[in-house]
């Protein structure tokens, strides 16, 4: 595996391009608030990458808004716990300040509403509480380790929208697949678990 930068040119601006070259068939695309991720094969150029860029810029920046648009350095916020924050007043300045101080947050904040749910649950046995960067899922329940992870992006919502995630993986003590049995359990502890799910998924922090 290796890397390289570059500098792709757009609109009157100037984005950086990180690209990861790897083992692999495809090249896959993404646009995060540093600039543009590639991955792609050892033998792609960067004629292709560029390519791809121009071909799907507009459809990454916009994913980009209305599924990550959690902070911004340029427009100077960062949404926690579904209110908005000026960087600046938080004393974040780089990318990685901000990262370490979302994950602090979120295990937090985290183990602070699973606690309060076991015990709502009658859960007796605590669950080990993990923080995660993967965009996967919000959240999973590891019975073999007895331990909850969830992902940090969830810190920028509200707690209500928080606990839908909570509850459903708590539920999972009492049902491992997601059957109608599984649902009563969590619309019985989150009666508005199907409207805040829908915002979760949305992007709207509240």
């Amino acid at each position: 595996m290796r890397q390289k930068e570059y500098i792709f040119h757009k609109n009157e601006k100037d984005y950086k391009v990180f690209v990861t070259y790897k083992s692999q068939r495809n090249i896959y695309f993404r646009y995060k608030e540093d600039g543009f991720h590639i991955s792609a094969p050892y033998l792609a150029s960067y004629k292709n990458i560029e390519a791809g860029l121009n071909k799907y810029f507009d459809r990454l920046i916009k994913n980009y808004e209305t599924t990550t648009g959690h902070y911004s350095f340029e427009e100077d916020y960062v949404y926690l716990l579904g209110e908005k924050y000026s960087l600046k007043e938080l004393n974040i300045y780089s990318l990685d300040e901000l990262h370490l101080y979302l994950r602090k947050r979120a295990l937090e904040v985290l183990m602070m509403e699973v606690e309060k749910y076991q015990q709502i649950m009658d859960i007796s046995k605590p669950y080990k509480v993990r923080i995660t960067d993967t965009t996967r899922q919000y959240g999973s329940n590891s019975k073999k380790t007895h331990s909850l992870s969830f992902q940090t992006s969830l810190i920028h919502y509200s707690i209500e929208i928080i606990d839908t995630v909570v509850v459903h993986e708590l539920a999972h003590e009492f049902e491992r697949n997601h059957q109608d049995s599984f649902y009563e359990i969590v619309y019985k502890y989150c009666p508005n678990y199907k409207a805040l799910q829908k915002k979760l998924k949305r992007g709207v922090h509240k």
